[in-house]
């Protein structure tokens, strides 16, 4: 509480007034004051607690939207890691491909017999390493379209996540100034 202010109860008031008013040997000016200062008290009063109402409700707002942007932050942290490992995934998967031609590549060097007990000639080896090179090109370009539609999908999330969380801040900032606004109408007026 600041000096010189004092806690004041507007009921107890009232009810002074009231005992004044009701003492006889008063002019009409003086009841006619009585009155008023009735009257202005209980409207005081309506208006402070319409505040404290506000006041109250504009906390619990605060809170919900503290909890909604903390919300927002975990599920940020998860589209991160979730990027991250499929990062990983497609990193893991080309060295796999790789690991694949090099076995196919290895066993055609062997001359192994592939077809009706024939090893393959110098035309069929190039015609393999052609359909394995346009097969690998075609995974690695499905593989990449697909990672790219996920990770467009999952920056999108995390930009609209970003979003969310500066609106709420906003709103949040919006909100403590109400509430101060209030609070220094309240101490002006009590």
């Amino acid at each position: 509480m600041k000096e010189g202010v004092k806690d004041v109860c507007i009921p107890d008031l009232i009810k002074l007034l009231d005992i004044l008013g009701d003492n006889g040997n008063l002019r009409n000016e003086e009841q006619v004051a009585i009155i008023q200062a009735s009257t202005v008290l209980s409207l005081a009063e309506k208006w402070i607690q319409q505040i404290e109402g506000t006041e109250a409700a504009l906390h619990q707002k605060m809170m919900d939207l503290e909890i909604e942007m903390e919300m927002f932050c975990k599920q940020k942290g998860y589209l991160e890691e979730e990027l991250d490992y499929r990062k990983q995934a497609l990193d893991q998967a080309y060295m796999q491909i790789q690991e694949l031609e090099a076995t196919l590549y290895n066993a055609l060097q062997q001359d192994k017999v592939i077809k009706y007990g024939e090893p393959l000639n110098e035309l069929q080896k190039d015609e393999l390493r052609m359909a394995v090179e346009k097969l690998r090109r075609q995974m690695l370009r499905k593989s990449r379209e697909y990672d790219c539609q996920i990770l467009q999908e999952r920056m999108e999330l995390l930009h609209q996540a970003h979003q969310r969380i500066r609106d709420l801040e906003d709103k949040t900032e919006i909100q403590r100034r109400q509430i101060k606004d209030l609070e220094e109408k309240v101490t002006t007026n009590v």
